[in-house]
């Protein structure tokens, strides 16, 4: 009895001493585990590292422009853009140190600001404005980004009312 005893615990030794490390074994993920020897899918990515390139943008929405209290336009918006010459932002470049860069399709720096996240919220401040954008995906290669706009305005009896929402779909170049 005793060296069958032995030999189960020689043998569950053996098995567990060659058992992989699973983790994330995607270098370029910020879970990245240097011990991982079998991936276990866990791998997570943020919006640093490459460039997004916006592949297409959806917008959804109402716009009224009224004149003197008179509706002159009261529209439903639902457009997809995918012609890269029309897409902006085109590129978008996310760095570790909160800093961000905008390109046109010629790789031309345009714009640049800072940019936080907090949970789904992205933050992004341009040297005009302040966005608020909500990350609903972000993987290894993708990121859909939506962008809500809610502006009133009112100039010399003229009032244009737009409540849009945005969606950047891009693919991620390293």
């Amino acid at each position: 009895m005793k060296k069958l005893l032995y030999i189960f615990f020689a043998v569950s030794i053996i098995f567990s001493a060659c058992k992989k490390e699973e983790g994330c074994t995607d270098s370029l993920a910020t879970n990245f585990n240097i011990d991982a020897e079998e991936d276990d899918g866990s791998c997570v990515f943020g919006i640093t590292g490459g460039s997004w390139i916006t592949q297409s943008l959806e917008a959804t929405g109402t716009m009224t422009v009224s004149f003197g209290g008179f509706p002159i336009l009261d529209s439903t918006l639902n457009i997809v853009e995918t012609n890269p010459d029309s897409l902006d932002p085109y590129k978008l470049t996310f760095t570790d140190d909160g800093l961000y860069t905008e390109h046109d399709n010629l790789d031309n720096a345009v714009e640049g600001g800072t940019w936080s996240v907090s949970g789904d919220q992205l933050t992004i401040n341009t040297p005009d404005t302040t966005l608020l954008l909500v990350i609903e995906s972000v993987d290894r290669d993708n990121a859909v980004l939506n962008l809500h706009i809610v502006e009133s305005s009112n100039d010399n009896g003229v009032t244009i009312d737009i409540d849009i929402t945005q969606t950047i779909n891009s693919i991620r170049e390293w």
